[in-house]
């Protein structure tokens, strides 16, 4: 398990919670800490709906709910993975 679940501050979510199905699913995938937290500072936003944000940097992953229920006053990450690259077709003229 991480030793920093709560991460103050983080840019454009305010403060984030880490859920242990995310620690778990980082750990088997081979993420370490620091690189999860640092997807979260320097990570690209994609909206997936109203309530849920990915955050994305270096092949890593995160989702994270913007408004969990209850809300206790921070984000919550659920699910953290490694994302393949997209396969390319080549052309042959």
């Amino acid at each position: 398990m991480f030793a920093r679940f709560y991460v103050p501050d983080v840019p454009r979510l305010g403060n984030v919670a880490i859920s242990r199905h995310a620690q778990a699913e980082a750990e088997a995938d081979g993420i370490t800490e620091s690189a999860f937290h640092r997807v979260l500072e320097h990570g690209v936003d994609k909206p997936d709906g109203l309530t849920t944000v990915w955050r994305e940097l270096d092949g890593v992953r995160l989702v994270i709910l913007l408004r969990p229920e209850p809300f206790r006053g921070a984000c919550l990450v659920t699910t953290a993975y490694r994302i393949q690259p997209r396969a390319r077709v080549r052309k042959d003229r």
